[in-house]
């Protein structure tokens, strides 16, 4: 495989995941952990790290709004911080290695901008946009429940 796709994997794969969160649900972030490291693949690789900055914002906000107990939200902070620093490094192993960003992320089928033209990437865009100026709300951003399994921007 490809240097490149060992630096991916590292972005997209969440800090200090526990196995005992499976077991507690209603208290895990487990699903804002995941989205939160795979928001580093999803925008920042492919040269949109402000919406990669709004998004992830938006995700610790959520998590400060969800009735999760203090030292859970507390774990999410810690870990988010980790998080960027592992992503920052493989950022910068990833363009050290390729000169620059990558035109086309491995696994992708397609390039970084034809992905950022298609129309659902634009909403994700424009919901992102209208969060950052105040005009939008946190659950219009991340509209999952709180225990969701699963967070998409």
């Amino acid at each position: 495989m490809p240097r490149g796709f060992f630096v991916l994997l590292m972005l997209a794969a969440p800090v200090g995941a526990a196995a005992d969160e499976a077991a507690k649900p209603a208290d895990t972030t487990g699903a804002f952990e995941t989205a939160y490291a795979a928001s580093f693949y999803e925008f920042d690789a492919c040269g949109d790290g402000l919406s990669g900055r709004t998004y992830r914002r938006a995700l610790s906000e959520k998590v400060a709004h969800c009735p999760f107990p203090a030292d859970v939200k507390q774990r999410f902070v810690q870990r988010a911080a980790a998080q960027r620093q592992k992503s920052a490094k493989a950022m910068a192993k990833l363009i050290e290695d390729n000169g620059g960003l990558p035109v086309r992320l491995e696994g992708m089928t397609r390039t970084c901008r034809e992905q950022s033209e298609t129309p659902e990437y634009q909403a994700i865009r424009a919901r992102l946009d209208a969060f950052s100026v105040g005009k939008l709300g946190v659950d219009g951003v991340v509209a999952a429940a709180c225990d969701a399994a699963e967070i998409n921007p």
